[in-house]
């Protein structure tokens, strides 16, 4: 089972939002609707998501801070605007900065729903992890050793940073790769919702099976079980501990042949300090344990996995031929934080490789919104530079009742470098 790409729709139109809305859910995703601009980055700040549809004007605020606050915390996620045409010059500097797209008010949903499956679909499945520094190594290696066990395994580490592919790879290394592998959002483990998501029910005298019962002796994918609800983490408990589970409605339980892989990406002791996991479930997650570290602790690593993204975001530009990166492309990939991780990563090689015009990806093209804040943070020094290099001149000049020979004299220059400096900061000799 794929993993459906959850997005976060801002929208304050009550109309188009519950369109929106009940479109992506019919194209298989998962849309989270946020109606204005403290909603939005308060769901960013819970949610992973995988791409952004947001409205520029807002009721309390504007698109453009949606963006800015994912933006700092993790690195671009793929972010489309829509616009009335009064909003388009914004818009276009968005984009500029880092956005992927807008849309133009009034615009066609189908074409909004193809630009979300080009900038979330998955890489190709198979997609090794590099491990040419020695912290992916150690990983890949103890990985390797559990994959034959059939215990819980619980992947730590920031988000982005591919906990989730390392899981399939444990999953294809375990001895049975045809079994399921089953994924389920700890955030969709809530409520009775959630209870017949996983366990199932009967109604009606109908069985409807679970993810439990579609599992089997597979693998189930446990994303962020920071997510689960504490009050649905007793049954969880009762799953991972004694694989024993009843489906809403049964009488008979029933027993969990496979194994449970859980991510997360807050720290363990941050999650039990504040309640949010419970220690019993916790304990019983981490029979073994793996953190993950992050992509700026392994520098090695990041070419190698930029040119299998390279690789994979060129199937969406079958008119550009022999993609590459620029030399300064590849200094800058590995010189850069990674906030986002190869989460990041991905992102702004697909978003780079859309835009592209020529197949030689340079630095610019990854990194837009870091060429023209530092082009926008030199301006603002030059006019710095230039204001108090005037204001110098004019207090000499003053005090000197404006006398050219004397105000060189004090600042140490000549008349001629006094008088062009006067005439290109537009001062007046009065």
């Amino acid at each position: 089972m794929s993993r459906a790409p959850a997005v976060l729709i801002v929208e304050d139109d009550e109309i188009l939002a519950a369109s929106l809305v009940t479109r992506l859910t019919l194209e298989g995703m998962r849309p989270t609707l946020a109606t204005t601009c403290e909603a939005a980055i308060d769901a960013l700040a819970r949610i992973r998501f995988d791409a952004v549809v947001s409205d520029i004007r807002l009721p309390d605020g504007s698109g453009e801070d949606v963006f800015w606050s994912e933006h700092e915390r993790l690195g671009p996620t793929p972010t489309i605007f829509t616009t009335a045409f009064g909003d388009v010059e914004q818009a276009v500097r968005l984009v500029r900065l880092g956005a992927s797209d807008y849309l133009l008010k009034p615009y066609d949903l189908g074409a909004l729903v193809t630009r979300l499956r080009d900038l979330t679909e998955d890489a190709p499945a198979g997609r090794e992890m590099p491990a040419g520094s020695a912290a992916m190594a150690r990983v890949l290696t103890a990985l390797d050793r559990i994959a034959g066990n059939r215990e819980n395994v619980l992947l730590t580490g920031p988000t982005g940073i591919g906990k989730q592919t390392l899981a399939r790879r444990l999953h294809a290394a375990s001895g049975a790769p045809d079994r399921p592998f089953v994924t389920v959002e700890g955030a969709a483990l809530t409520g009775a919702e959630g209870e017949r998501l996983l366990f199932g029910a009967i109604e009606g005298g109908v069985e409807h099976q679970g993810l439990l019962d579609d599992v089997g002796e597979g693998t189930l994918l446990l994303a962020e079980v920071g997510d689960v609800a504490t009050d649905f983490q007793p049954r969880l408990s009762r799953v991972i501990g004694e694989r024993l589970w009843r489906p809403l409605g049964a009488r008979e339980e029933k027993v969990f042949a496979g194994r449970v892989v859980a991510t997360t990406s807050r720290p363990i002791a941050e999650l039990l300090a504040d309640g949010t996991l419970r220690r019993d479930v916790y304990q019983r997650l981490a029979v073994f344990e793996v953190a993950v570290p992050a992509l700026a602790e392994r520098r090695e690593d990041i070419l190698p996995l930029a040119l299998g993204l390279l690789a994979d975001a060129g199937r969406l530009r079958a008119d550009l031929a022999g993609l590459a990166f620029a030399a300064d492309a590849e200094a800058a990939l590995t010189a850069w934080d990674w906030p986002g991780n190869i989460r990041e990563l991905r992102n702004r090689i697909v978003r780079a490789v859309t835009l592209a015009d020529h197949p030689e990806i340079d630095a610019a093209a990854l990194f837009p919104d870091v060429a023209v804040l530092e082009e926008s943070a030199d301006h603002k020094l030059e006019a710095a530079r230039r204001d108090a290099e005037r204001q110098t001149i004019e207090a000499t000049l003053a005090e000197n009742n404006g006398r050219i020979v004397d105000t060189a004299k004090a600042l140490g220059i000549s008349r001629v470098t006094l008088w062009s400096k006067m005439k290109r900061l537009g001062i007046n000799k009065t």
